[in-house]
């Protein structure tokens, strides 16, 4: 009642007028319901049908199918199948999967070649057995009111699963698997009135079956298996679960993909039943709330504001459904939407990985808005394919690695030839930084071998951070054809609340845990009883160098306080190095954890004692080399498929989970604490790999560390107070941190971050009373080229030999 009347208190008035609207709405809806009031009845379905002297399939082939995608048009469905024909594997995979579902097994999330028996029963979860009841679609209370997870038996009624069979009877014209889709959709109308059972509770999961079933509809319109008998119980039955997601839109109850895909739907049904009309009320609503939330939920930088990678691409695909047929039947759209379209697909583009897959961070749905052929979202490769077509983009084409069939089917067959004629050309750059979300991705180069990170430095998003997880400050790492340093994605939702709470928390990603607790505190399911928030200070691009420092502030509320900072420097192409600094007060535990994919192996080595360690992972052809040199000893361990506590788990699919090698590193000391750490990605036989080693550093606390690379030794200095004087070898300096490139011992290269002195035995390279945002300097046998960063644009060149600087 507290947690109510706490919701209560922070409801705009709109809110509170809104949702008093909507529980009279539910009510006279429930004594309808009870009282079996006229719930099939529906005078403009009548209407329509009398003007097509009652054949409701007649009308779907002449009227409706026109306005539909052009890919099923009757003018264009033989030139669909040949170019079908020519997607490779397309027809095996096709008949492959049509004949498993004519044996009534399904793939429902992460659990495979599910069996529902002969007879199917909608409202049984086939993976438990639990059977949902019976009930008034409003009387559910999830996830509370049963042992069951209502993800699936949500997924398995989406009917994703219909389209591959009527996919398969317009490849084939084999009408058993015309039947049997229809004969799937009769049974569920059987099994399901109006408004009874689970399958009417979420306006989303009505939504989704709606487009599925268009699909499966205008796909078997030339099938005798849709007579006219059963075309009109689906069109009463689509008008009926259409009004549902008008009436009951997820306005203020889930105002996130929810509300995009029941806009989606509505807009879609509104424009292909244009007869019918309600249908006016349908698109409009639906097209109000495209353009509405399009604004409202994704970014200026073009993120889905959740901060879910997977969610990005949920979102970015409701969207192309909805424009790409409002182009096609020339519905107007403002121009900025497309552009944000668009924004939407070039983050999907820098995010996919050089296999096309993309690291799963924050929730995994595990569901897709249209599973024609890929059933979820662990690539975007399709809708790069459709972008390209979309929008012209050779970069669009060069990611999608091939026309995809979703594009064919969404777009049409004349798609094919204007993919066919975009020249495929790889992005011109090779990292993302998104500011607003605070993503930021880097990459070695797009060649299938190059190598991939993400750091991410955002917070919960928007609303409720629902689908974010506590994961400020973490990074993923793919090299070498596979995943390396890996986020481990959602696993579940419901029913499972300690699995819940681990896959979501600080000590399952790849960042540092303090005092064993959550950056966040974790509320329910979908909730945080309290956020951080974090802050990018700087991002540098100066040549192959590129320099990200962000912080957050989860764990000011410690009894004694501290601020996590991690800056990521990248040396292109080679490795990376991350520097964490925790400023505060107090004695603390530090758990760095590094979460590897599963089937890596690792060594770990070292001297604790030292704050020095060194752990290789060997995966496949690739492994990574972790070298980590810490201000204090750190204890060292590796986990895997623990479950008291849990650790050491992945996930790649929804309601599925494997075991997966983890190294720990903890730290126990009083703050300040710093650790410098070394990701050097390589082949899995590559024995010498790039040595690093620990150099010790006069003056002021620092960290300092070494690393070969080909003919160069850098070095890499990191103040942990930027006090005073540092000296290292024959360098003096005053800053935060330095980065120098050596050749046989002489300095050709260095980058200074807040920084104010550098010297090279007692030669002065640059001095100032106040600290230089950064500094850029290439030095060859007789001269140097100096920029200042805080004097943009401003570059001295100095002679050695007269010791002048000269300003050009």
């Amino acid at each position: 009642m507290k947690t109510k009347l706490d919701r209560l208190a922070h409801m705009s008035g709109k809110e509170v007028s809104y949702r008093l609207n909507e529980a009279l709405r539910v009510q006279t809806d429930r004594f309808r319901y009870w009282l079996n009031l006229d719930l099939e009845r529906d005078d403009e379905f009548d209407e329509l049908l009398k003007t097509y002297q009652g054949s409701f399939k007649s009308y779907l082939e002449s009227i409706a199918l026109q306005r539909f995608y052009a890919s099923l048009t009757p003018q264009n469905r033989d030139h669909t199948i040949d170019v079908l024909l020519q997607i490779p594997s397309a027809v095996a995979r096709i008949s492959e999967e049509a004949e498993q579902l004519l044996e009534h097994r399904v793939n429902l999330l992460g659990y495979t070649c599910v069996g529902l028996g002969q007879e199917i029963d909608w409202h049984r979860d086939p993976v438990t057995g639990y059977r949902w009841p019976k009930q008034f679609w409003a009387d559910f209370n999830f996830p509370s009111n049963s042992g069951a997870d209502p993800k699936i038996i949500h997924e398995l009624n989406r009917h994703q699963h219909l389209p591959r069979l009527a996919k398969a009877y317009v490849l084939t014209g084999d009408e058993r698997f015309a039947r049997e889709a229809v004969s799937q959709m009769e049974s569920w109308m059987n099994q399901n009135p109006r408004w009874e059972g689970v399958n009417w509770q979420s306006s989303l999961e009505v939504g989704t079956r709606v487009l599925s079933w268009l699909w499966t509809v205008f796909m078997l319109v030339p099938s005798k298996a849709l007579d006219e008998r059963i075309a009109c119980r689906i069109g009463r039955s689509l008008l009926q679960q259409v009004d549902q997601v008008f009436r009951y839109p997820s306005i203020y109850s889930s105002p996130n993909t929810h509300l995009i895909g029941e806009a989606t739907t509505l807009f879609i049904a509104g424009l292909v039943f244009r007869e019918i009309p309600r249908s006016a009320g349908w698109r409009s609503r639906g097209k109000t709330l495209l353009i509405d939330e399009m604004q409202r939920q994704v970014l200026n930088d073009g993120v889905y504001s959740e901060l879910s990678s997977y969610y990005h691409c949920y979102a970015a695909d409701f969207f192309l459904h909805a424009m790409a047929l409002a182009r096609a039947q020339r519905e107007p759209l403002p121009e900025a939407m497309w552009k944000r379209l668009e924004s939407m697909l070039e983050f999907a583009l820098h995010l996919t990985r050089p296999n096309g897959t993309i690291p799963l961070i924050g929730d995994d749905d595990g569901g897709r808005t249209l599973a024609l052929a890929s059933e979820h979202y662990g690539s975007f490769r399709d809708g790069l394919s459709s972008g390209a077509v979309l929008f012209g983009r050779p970069d669009f084409k060069f990611a999608a690695n091939g026309f995809a069939e979703e594009t064919l089917w969404l777009l049409g067959p004349d798609a094919a030839p204007v993919f066919e004629s975009l020249p495929s050309r790889a992005p011109s750059r090779l990292h993302a930084f998104c500011l607003d979300s605070g993503y930021f991705i880097q990459r070695s180069g797009w060649e299938e071998q190059s190598s991939h990170l993400t750091f991410d430095c955002g917070g919960h998003g928007y609303g409720s951070g629902g689908h974010s997880h506590s994961d400020a400050l973490s990074v993923t790492l793919f090299s070498g054809g596979t995943e390396l340093l890996v986020d481990p994605a959602t696993f579940v939702y419901n029913c499972a609340p300690e699995w819940r709470t681990f896959f979501r928390s600080t000590r399952a990603h790849n960042t540092v845990v303090v005092d064993g607790m959550d950056q966040s505190s974790q509320g329910d399911t979908f909730n945080w009883q309290a956020t951080l928030s974090t802050r990018l200070s700087k991002q540098l691009a100066i040549g192959e160098l590129e320099y990200l420092d962000g912080e957050h502030d989860g764990y000011l509320r410690l009894r004694q306080p501290v601020i996590h900072r991690r800056r990521v420097l990248y040396v292109r192409p080679n490795y990376w190095i991350l520097v964490d600094n925790f400023r505060g007060y107090g004695e603390h535990t530090f758990d760095f954890m590094y979460h590897f994919a599963p089937g890596a192996k690792l060594f770990i080595l070292g001297e604790e004692q030292n704050g020095e360690i060194e752990c290789r992972a060997r995966i496949d052809r690739a492994a990574l080399q972790l070298s980590i040199f810490a201000s204090a000893p750190m204890r060292a361990e590796a986990l895997c498929g623990q479950v008291a506590p849990i650790q050491g788990w992945t996930s790649t699919r929804y309601g599925e989970r494997k075991p997966a090698p983890v190294f720990k590193g903890t730290i126990r000391g009083c703050a300040p604490v710093a650790a410098m750490s070394f990701l050097v990605p390589q082949a899995a036989n590559e024995r010498a790999g790039m040595r690093t080693r620990r150099l010790r550093v006069a003056g002021g606390p620092a960290i300092a560390g070494a690393i070969t690379d080909g003919e160069f030794e850098d070095i890499c200095v990191v103040s942990q107070e930027s006090s005073g004087p540092m000296r290292l070898m024959d360098f003096s300096m005053s800053g935060e941190l330095f980065w120098i490139r050596t050749i046989n011992g002489a300095v050709r290269q260095l980058m200074a971050v807040n920084a104010s002195s550098f010297a090279i035995s007692g030669e002065t390279i640059f001095q100032e009373r106040q600290p230089l945002s950064h500094v850029s300097v290439h030095l060859w046998e007789n001269g140097m080229l100096i920029e200042h960063g805080d004097e943009e644009g401003k570059v001295y060149v100095r002679d050695l030999r007269d010791r002048q600087f000269q300003r050009h």
